[in-house]
């Protein structure tokens, strides 16, 4: 079945590329979906219609579904939706219906934290010891720069909380993970990169620390509000315009564990290409590759998950062409998110069933609109 989607789309890509070929290369070096004058504006119609395409293609209409968004510069492009938002309802999917982004969240927590460093409110090379209390010995070696890039090594906090009997419905807050992570006796065996959402809970208490705000007070407030940025810190949400999460077949999943810092912000993919901007450089996240670490092992949840060369930076995976990107998967809510290596063009892609086909409609969106 897949592979028959996956050859269904290439032609269907290879004919909408055709489709929106212009005449002749633009004047300038004008880029994919940026023009002047009729024929820009005409490419840009193609290119709007063509992606409108690649969802009708690969999401029905009457099921859990997607939305996406392409934008360049900060400024969005292109936005679709298909779908459902709500199965048992009949909700329709919108390009305004909001999204857990799982772990796309990550970039969040570390702009806050490198904010933080260069306002001198805490230092990269700080023992996570410095800043969270009640750690055990390896408290005072763990650095918050380890943290960051996932060679501090720590098992997710999960294993802990399943050993103690609760699961993935059953509540769990903030607090109730950090005893979870207090209670790890040290660290994995071995060197290097093991990624672990309980780094970005350590990181989301050492910001409570050090601002004396709660962390989604503080994300609010430092990043999200002076940038403009429509994105909010709600783990374990439900609301009307949030969508249901569902495992494979439409079974509804219930997201109990209310964490912040590695998950949990709640927005729209034409959000999270504005948000794209703070990659450029001079940007907030501009130096979110300094100190990136190989990663190309086990890196990311797709079902290809060896990538030669990939790294991992602040929050963000960079990819061995400079492509930056992040997939997040919690409950039934899964995501990816790219930069391209100009830090122009930008895809965000959010779902609301386990197997939808994100990574498809990403790749079909990166070919269609940064093609020359």
């Amino acid at each position: 079945m897949a592979t028959r989607r996956a050859l269904a789309l290439a032609v269907l890509l290879a004919a909408l590329l055709a489709g929106c070929a212009p005449a002749a290369a633009p004047a300038g070096g004008a880029r994919a979906g940026v023009g002047a004058g009729a024929e820009g504006i005409q490419r840009q119609a193609k290119l709007a219609g063509a992606s409108d395409a690649v969802l009708a293609a690969l999401v029905a209409d009457d099921a859990a579904g997607c939305s996406a968004a392409v934008g360049r510069d900060g400024t969005v492009l292109w936005a679709g939706a298909r779908g459902l938002a709500d199965l048992a309802a009949g909700t329709p999917l919108t390009t305004g219906t909001r999204f857990e982004v799982a772990s796309v969240s990550k970039q969040f927590t570390a702009a806050l934290v490198l904010a933080l460093a260069r306002d001198g409110l805490l230092r990269l090379d700080d023992p996570v010891s410095t800043h969270v209390a009640g750690l055990p010995a390896w408290g005072r070696t763990v650095t918050l720069e380890q943290l960051l890039h996932h060679t501090a090594r720590l098992p997710d906090f999960w294993i802990e909380l399943e050993a103690e009997g609760i699961g993935f419905s059953d509540a769990a807050d903030q607090q109730s993970v950090l005893a979870a992570i207090r209670r790890v006796e040290a660290p994995l065996e071995g060197v290097g990169y093991a990624y672990a959402n309980s780094h970005y809970v350590l990181l989301a208490a050492a910001v409570e620390s050090v601002t004396g705000e709660p962390f989604t007070a503080a994300l609010a407030a430092r990043v999200l509000q002076p940038l403009g940025i429509d994105a909010t810190v709600e783990p374990a949400a439900a609301a009307a315009d949030i969508a249901v999460g569902y495992e494979v077949g439409g079974v509804p999943v219930t997201a109990a564990w209310a964490v912040a810092g590695p998950i949990g912000i709640v927005t729209t993919p034409s959000e999270l290409v504005r948000w794209a901007a703070q990659f450029a450089p001079g940007a907030l996240l501009a130096d979110a590759e300094a100190g990136a670490v190989d990663s190309s092992a086990g890196a990311t949840d797709s079902p290809d998950d060896d990538r030669p060369g990939e790294r991992y930076g602040a929050g963000i995976r960079i990819d061995a062409d400079g492509t930056l990107f992040h997939a997040g998967r919690w409950g039934g809510s899964v995501s990816t998110f790219r930069v391209a290596a100009d830090r122009a063009l930008a895809v965000a892609v959010t779902c609301n069933q386990r197997d939808a086909p994100r990574f498809e409609i990403a790749d079909a969106l990166t070919a269609l609109w940064g093609a020359p």
